[in-house]
């Protein structure tokens, strides 16, 4: 297992990941991601060096952002830290430790640092906030974003 910043040749790699794994979360009732994904922004965020790839055998099966924020907003996080975000593995990985993977890459990031790591998803995905807390994040609470509520969760 590997991870590395993308590359701009990874884009279609990347698109296909989050679309794939967007369409798989929506089969479960879970609508956190809008489909299809916005090509300019993946692409922006390449060119930010805020993408990451991870990588299994030399084969791109996840991604994931790690950006600074650089605004106060109404979860009073700190100017500064890290947030965490778009984390999709392929549906086919799930299950195999990847995302553990993720998140202590992202945490040891933040601790380089010297920088708090947010993260976010959304309020009713009762697994995924049972990982995150088992990964070492606290829960910060539940907040209103639009017509549904999100979990927030950080690492200092």
């Amino acid at each position: 297992m590997q991870i590395r910043l993308a590359k701009m040749n990874d884009l279609q790699k990347i698109l296909s990941i989050l679309n794939e794994a967007t369409l798989d979360l929506q089969q479960k009732g879970i609508d956190q991601w809008d489909y299809p994904w916005n090509k300019n922004k993946i692409v922006n965020q390449i060119k930010n060096n805020s993408s990451y790839v991870l990588l299994d055998d030399d084969k791109i099966i996840g991604t994931f952002c790690i950006t600074d924020i650089d605004h106060i907003n109404e979860f009073s996080v700190n100017v500064g830290s890290n947030y965490l975000s778009q984390i999709a593995i392929l549906p086919m990985f799930q299950g195999r430790k990847f995302g553990s993977e993720i998140t202590n890459f992202s945490c040891s990031f933040a601790k380089e640092q010297n920088k708090t790591l947010y993260l976010d998803c959304w309020a009713g995905n009762e697994k995924l906030k049972e990982f995150y807390l088992r990964n070492g994040l606290k829960y910060i609470g539940d907040f209103p974003e639009g017509d549904y509520f999100i979990s927030i969760f950080k690492y200092t």
